[in-house]
């Protein structure tokens, strides 16, 4: 028998990231509909269109991210990597700093770049109470190398994290909690990409993933 434990739980993770803005257009649409005053329209407006922007803004990265994106080709560019991180950080607490220069509009295959979208994820869930993520890179020929800074308030790589970070894909380990993590590492294995956790301290952790 074939185990579908990784995609099960990858695409109730998915959803579960998903409803919420989709809940939350849902709700404003309601209030549009209600015939109260002209401020909670104008409110009920303001929170359908940024609810709608957010839930746009994390598919697209997730398609990337997590699916095969097929219109994008085999190699995809650094930039679009950028981008489609901005916008989905744009909507958060956490800020994001990933300028055009550190990886530039290179190319890179597909599966490298979800590792790369992958470790965004993992980064910015170490700050529960907001901060900012920061990535450097470079893309020399078929080297590359990307690392994520990431500080903020009560910072924190989780344990469970921490151990699939060192050891990599495990199948038998597998719960909701640490998929995203598992999904990144199943990535790295795949490709012979090599990740690091560089620092864990007070309101700082630094992740960093390179060829090998």
């Amino acid at each position: 028998m074939i185990d579908l434990k990784l995609a099960s739980l990858m695409s109730s993770k998915l959803c579960h990231d998903v409803i919420g803005p989709i809940g939350a257009v849902c709700n404003g649409i309601e209030l549009v509909s209600d015939d109260g005053n002209e401020d909670m329209r104008t409110e009920a407006l303001k929170l359908v269109s940024e609810s709608a922007g957010e839930a746009s803004a994390r598919l697209q990265f997730y398609r990337l991210a997590f699916g095969l994106a097929g219109g994008l080709g085999q190699d995809v560019s650094v930039r679009d990597a950028r981008t489609l991180s901005r916008d989905l950080l744009s909507y958060g607490k956490v800020k994001l700093d990933w300028p055009d220069s550190e990886g530039g509009a290179e190319l890179l295959p597909k599966d490298v770049i979800k590792i790369l979208c992958n470790l965004l994820v993992i980064a910015t869930g170490t700050l529960p109470r907001g901060g900012e993520v920061k990535v450097t890179g470079s893309v020399t020929g078929a080297d590359w190398s990307f690392t994520f800074r990431a500080e903020g308030p009560r910072a924190v790589l989780r344990e469970d994290m921490t151990h699939i970070l060192q050891n990599g894909y495990n199948e038998n380990e597998l719960t909701a909690q640490n998929v995203g993590a598992q999904y990144l590492m199943a990535l790295c294995e795949n490709n012979r990409a090599l990740l690091d956790i560089l620092e864990v301290e007070d309101g700082l952790v630094t992740l960093a993933v390179r060829s090998s």
